[in-house]
């Protein structure tokens, strides 16, 4: 008999193997998941918790910031006048750029 000249390593056998058994599963993927999500249901529940989340988020974040806004324009008011707020910082320490 003649003998093997070339044989696959290890590592490329095992790849092989595992990609073969990752086909079902990549064509469910491609092929199933979607109809499946959209006849359950899943995906517009799913899809609606991601919207709350996203709006709470950018609720809280745009509070914040106007917040931040309202403070700086208090701020930048009270740092121009001659007599000074007491809970501004010092002369010397302005945010605002003297021009």
């Amino acid at each position: 008999m003649q003998e093997k000249q070339f044989e696959y390593s290890t590592l490329v056998s095992g790849s092989y193997r595992g990609m073969l058994c990752l086909i079902p599963l990549m064509l469910f993927l491609g092929f199933g998941l979607r109809p499946l999500l959209e006849k359950t249901g899943l995906y517009r529940q799913v899809s609606h918790y991601f919207l709350v989340a996203q709006e709470k988020s950018s609720a809280k974040f745009m509070e914040k910031r106007a917040v931040r806004i309202d403070r700086k324009r208090r701020d930048d008011k009270y740092c121009r006048r001659r007599v000074k707020h007491p809970g501004l910082k010092k002369a010397g320490e302005c945010s605002v750029p003297s021009h």
